[in-house]
Parts: C-alpha cells; structure tokens; sequence
C-alpha cells in the first residue's frame, strides 16, 4: 500500500501547479466578485476642492476668536454652486455639506452653534482653524493607486472605480468547472428510485455552490455510469474546461475507474491519496494549459471537505485571490473530543460561537463520512492533528471556519 501523503504536501503541488488564468474587461456593474489585473489610479485629486464638512457658516478663523462673534450674512453656498462670493472680514457664508469652502473662509462653523439675527450669525463657539473643512487631495492624489492589482471588487470597490471615472476594468477570468458524479447507484434530483439500493445525489449540488462560493462557475455533467467507456466519453470533455471534477470512483474496488482513465486521457497525476479524515482517496492532476483534474471522493462528506481543504484554494489562485484559503481561528473546546485512531489528520465538523472575547467550538455527534447532516449542523472544521487521540475540554484548538 502506498504511504499516504501529509496535506501540507499535497496543498504544496496543488498550488505550484495553479496559476491565475487570462484576462478580460468587464464593465462596473458586472465586476462584482472579480479581482482586479490591473492598478486603479485616480484621474484626479480626491476631494477635487476645499469643502465643507457641514451644514453651518463659512468664516475667518481670525473673527471668530473671541466668541460670541457677530457676522455679516453675504450669501449662500450649497453643492454644486455656480456663485463666486469672497468672505472679507466680519463677515461670513452660509454653506452646505459638500459646497465649496468661498474665497476667504478658512473655517466652518456648524449650524448648532450659531444663531441668526436678520442679515447677521452669532457665532457662540470658537472652532480651530480649518475645523470642518474637507481639503483638497486629503482622501487621494491624482496619479495615485487607489485600487491595487490582486484586490476583490466589493461594492465599496465598485465606489470608488465609479469615483474615478472607470467604467471598465481589467480583471482575472473566473474558472469553469465541471462536476461529474459516477456510479450506477446514483439518482438526480427528480429521477424515478426502481431499486431500493439508488441512493438520490448530493455531491454534484454541493460542488456546485462550492464552486460558486469560491468564485468559479460550475456546470454540472450529471452522473456517468460505473462503465469505462462510457464514462471516458464524459471526461473526453474537460479539455473544455479549466478545473474537472470527479466524485466517486477514486479509491481501491473493482468499479473505481476514474483512477485509470485519467492517465489515458492525459492527466499527469501528482497524488492519490491524502493523510486525512474524511477524504483519503483524493486524486490530483494536470493535464492541457493551467488545467487542473480533482477526482473526490464519493461519500458526501468526504467529497466536501476535501472540495474545501484542496479545490478551492486552486480556484482562488485561478482568479487572482491573495487569501486563498478558508478562514482559520483559535477556539476554547466546549466538549471532550476521542478517536480510537490518530494516524491521520481529522477535520471533525463543529459548532462555533463567540462569546465574551473569545471563540468556542463543539465537536458533533455524528462525524461519519456519508452523514450530510454533519456538514448542514456546523460552521467549522476542528483540526485533530496525526497522533492526537484526545481533545479535552478547556483545551484552545485550531478551527476552519466554513
């Protein structure tokens, strides 16, 4: 039997075989989710002019010294103004938040700290000089990088691209991938049971909001027999795509033939099988351009995690990602945690909650791999390294967050 290999190990050769894939332009409302190729630079100083942080008075730091201070009223400024008024002494401006701060004012005054008097302000708190003024280039110079190459588009991204005038940007292409599921047990959504022993999908759906989830676009094969021939034809197919995925078929019975038809179709297998619970029989190629081959597991928990621990970090590479893996914390242990075997490395799906500073996390009941309701119960992975066969309450443990 071959010595299984260590998943730091198997994560190394996942990620020296993966690279960002090719670029394309996408107008602003459709790069939501996308990372951008290119440096965003501002087309010009941000904010472009002095203005007011407030609704309130323009004024002269010198007249409003000692307060109360009685101004003159010489006219009004609000957003978007075309007026032209100079503020000389003894005098002041009315002024709305985001109008330009009028020659000669160097100061605003909010409204709550002034009273009006006919054509006159009472000013009746002094302010330091400058206070409440939004000065020119304070946010960005222009020239300067104001989204960095590598950065995910969010809505606050989008912002600021619409803030500088760019209506198209340049961002990394997001991967397709296929998910195929094998086994003549196997039964889609809405297909007929005739045999008590069909056992209804799970897999090729929860791929596929994985794949969405880490950013890719799935397409979903459906389910190939256990027949060699036609389940080759199937997989003839993932030159037209940038990741393939297989579920089942990977581990040691007489009907695995994904193993074998992966090598005639071309892929350069890097690994087989990982030191890991769930998800031993995990197999990993190349083959094409950039393109990657994951043959899964068929139990529906093995399959996840091994999507969450391997996939989906290949496919934030894909796409340019500088955080490619799942979330990892620290937790206190609420619940002794036993397994009679440690020569592998667990992830037991737990419960964790933050409560009073801190996390914590519970190990559930049920952690055999073909129990979904492991996986729909829980929000984490507790990591039990090789050679640990006790966790015990109290104890801060590692935890990846789903």
């Amino acid at each position: 039997m071959a010595e299984l290999m260590p998943l730091e190990e198997a994560l190394r050769i996942v990620i020296e075989n993966v690279k960002p894939l090719d670029t394309k332009r996408v107008f602003l409302h459709e790069a939501l989710g996308y990372v951008l190729a290119e440096d965003i630079v501002s087309d010009t100083d941000k904010p472009l002019f002095d203005n007011s942080a407030m609704d309130g008075f323009a004024v002269r730091y010198e007249d409003i010294k000692n307060v109360p201070a009685k101004l003159k009223i010489v006219g009004e400024y609000a957003a978007g103004t075309e007026e032209n008024l100079k503020v000389e002494s003894g005098t002041a401006v009315k002024i709305f938040t985001g109008a330009p701060i009028p020659e000669g004012a160097d100061t605003v005054v909010p409204v709550e700290y002034t009273k009006t008097e006919g054509d006159y302000v009472v000013i009746n708190k002094e302010f330091k000089k400058g206070a409440n003024v939004r000065r020119k280039g304070e946010d960005v110079k222009k020239g300067e990088v104001v989204v960095p190459k590598g950065k995910e588009i969010r809505p606050y991204e989008m912002g600021m691209l619409a803030s500088v005038n760019r209506a198209i940007v340049t961002v990394y292409r997001k991967p397709n991938v296929a998910i195929l599921s094998t086994g003549d047990e196997i039964l889609d959504v809405c297909e007929e049971q005739t045999r008590p022993s069909q056992i209804r999908t799970s897999n090729n759906y929860t791929l596929y909001g994985q794949v969405l989830q880490a950013g890719g676009i799935p397409h979903n094969l459906g389910i190939a027999p256990d027949n060699p021939e036609k389940l080759k034809k199937v997989m003839e197919s993932m030159i037209d795509y940038d990741v393939f995925i297989t579920t089942g078929g990977v581990s040691m019975g007489e009907k695995d033939y994904v193993q074998y038809l992966v090598e005639e179709l071309g892929v350069d297998v890097k690994f087989h099988k990982l030191r890991i619970k769930p998800a031993k029989p995990v197999l990993f190629g190349t083959y094409g351009e950039n393109k990657l081959f994951f043959g899964l597991p068929g139990n529906p928990v093995s399959c996840a995690v091994a999507f969450d621990l391997l996939v989906y970090p290949a496919l934030r590479v894909m796409q340019g990602f500088k955080d490619i893996f799942k979330q990892k914390i620290t937790a206190v242990l609420e619940k002794d945690y036993r397994r009679k075997r440690a020569e592998r490395r667990e992830f037991a799906r737990c419960k964790v909650w933050f409560e009073n500073g801190k996390y914590h996390c519970e190990p559930l009941e049920k952690q055999d791999s073909h129990m979904l309701t492991s996986l729909v119960n829980a929000n984490g992975y507790l990591i039990v390294k090789e050679g640990v066969n006790e966790l015990k309450k109290g104890e801060e443990v590692e935890v990846v967050l789903l």
